[in-house]
């Protein structure tokens, strides 16, 4: 009976999740989450410490302080998932507003998107280039694995993710040994030491972990509220864990690459070995990918939720994680010209707005403590209103402030370029949205405040 329920498909999508219901073991979401960051993007991300000039050991220092700082914020919002019981960007309707959420949720959903198709031409152009098999047909036949655990949800995820991190643990320690043995102090050494380079590579680190930040209490919201501290810990440190060893990793082959090219460098160094750790790498990505299309779900069921009343059943979660993905396979598909070099860029931007909703949403959760009943997420006229223009404001103007501080591909703000090309823009981010936020909500908190006392003076005078 156990194995049946655990088998069936996941019933739930935007709703509240009762406490009785709530079977999941905080101790699994380590799995989880180590394993999210298990894929050669990780590798080639470590790599660019390395490009943009730093030596082994800053760039070493840069990706374990990025990470620790992002793996916290992270965690924190992995946490809120106990406390609530209901999905991450849904939470935002207690900040932003029933209806003012949507503009969050349509951002994050296209970084779902985004990240479905880069993972999926990862996984065709891997098995392209090892097995020769053509990339549109393998980009259909790895879609079906990756819908198939989105359907069934989160028991399903979470068991596959398990036995995912223990098999690829032994991979990424095989590598580490091949990595090991063909470094030399030498080569460690190589590069130098520059502010500029080594906020660049802690910027990227950071905002690596953030862009989780969406997905997180999607899946801790099946843990016990009294689960909320445990959560955090097995949250931030699996993802701590395994992407600061990948990116290690990717940062010690890069110092011995000219071209950056990480993955042929694995091919080459391992013979066969090293010729199947990048096939294992590419097939892997089919069970990670299935996080992204399970989050695009919840969030077109939570904007679907705004217009319509209804509750997800199962054969609702089939249709729309079918759609999804299509869409998925038809970007990947376009993937194969210049779209996903041009989507990548495009990434780079989403974060910019996933910064201020991060934090506005975890200063009110963490700072101004502010709480309520998971009845009035799901009012369309309850207490948040239909769009709170103070915090729309304060998001908006957080994402311009960040625009002179951008260093990007294709866009660098004129403050970047005063300080040497330096990259600040998500600090900036992080400052401004928690100051103002806090400076509004005070004043709104005055505001009330003093209504209140006047209305009670009233009805004393009378």
């Amino acid at each position: 009976m156990g194995k049946e329920k655990s088998m069936a498909i996941e019933q739930v999508g935007f709703e509240f999740i009762p406490e009785v219901d709530r079977k999941g073991n905080p101790k699994e979401l380590f799995f989880t989450w180590f394993a999210a960051s298990t894929v050669s993007t990780t590798l080639v991300t470590g790599a660019l410490a390395i490009i943009i000039g730093l030596n082994f050991w800053w760039a070493a220092l840069a990706i374990l302080l990025g990470h620790a700082i992002g793996a916290v914020i992270m965690g924190l919002h992995s946490a809120q998932g106990p406390k609530l019981g209901i999905p991450q960007v849904l939470q935002s309707r207690a900040q932003f507003g029933y209806f003012g959420v949507i503009l969050p949720m349509l951002i994050i959903l296209t970084m779902y998107f985004g990240y479905g198709a880069m993972n999926t031409i990862l996984v065709a152009q891997g098995i392209q280039e090892t097995i020769g098999l053509n990339i549109n047909i393998t980009v259909i036949l790895g879609l079906i694995p990756m819908v198939l655990l989105a359907i069934y949800g989160q028991n399903i995820i979470q068991k596959s993710m398990k036995f995912y991190t223990v098999g690829y643990t032994l991979v990424f320690v095989v590598l580490s040994g091949l990595v090991i043995s063909q470094l030399s102090m030498d080569l460690l050494r190589q590069g130098t030491f520059t502010w500029t380079a080594f906020i660049l590579a802690t910027s990227i680190c950071v905002t690596w972990q953030i862009t989780y930040g969406p997905y997180v209490s999607d899946h801790s919201r099946f843990m016990k509220a009294k689960d909320a501290r445990k959560t955090f810990l097995y949250t931030a440190s699996g993802s701590f864990m395994s992407s600061a060893w990948l990116m290690l990793i990717g940062a010690a082959i890069a110092t011995m690459v000219v071209n950056g090219n990480i993955m042929g460098e694995i091919k080459n160094m391992g013979g066969v070995l090293g010729y199947s750790i990048v096939i294992l790498l590419s097939l892997g990505v089919l069970i990670i990918n299935s996080l992204n299309i399970y989050g695009a779900g919840i969030i077109v069921l939570s904007i679907a939720s705004n217009f319509w009343s209804f509750r997800t059943s199962g054969r609702l979660r089939i249709i729309i994680s079918v759609l999804i993905g299509i869409v998925i396979g038809f970007a990947a598909t376009a993937g194969a010209g210049n779209f996903m070099s041009n989507f990548q860029i495009y990434l780079g931007f989403v974060l910019f707005f996933i910064i201020p909703w991060s934090v506005i949403n975890l200063t009110d959760f963490y700072v101004l403590k502010r709480r309520f009943h998971h009845e009035d997420f799901m009012k369309k006229d309850g207490i948040f209103g239909k769009l709170n223009y103070k915090t729309m404001g304060i998001y908006l103007f957080t994402i311009l402030c960040q625009v002179p501080f951008i260093n990007t591909e294709i866009y660098q703000g004129a403050l970047s370029k005063a300080m040497g090309g330096m990259d600040i823009a998500w600090i900036i981010g992080i400052v401004i949205a928690f100051v103002f936020y806090m400076i509004a909500m005070k004043i709104g908190e005055r505001v009330s405040s003093k209504k209140a006392a006047d209305i009670r003076v009233a009805s004393t005078v009378d």
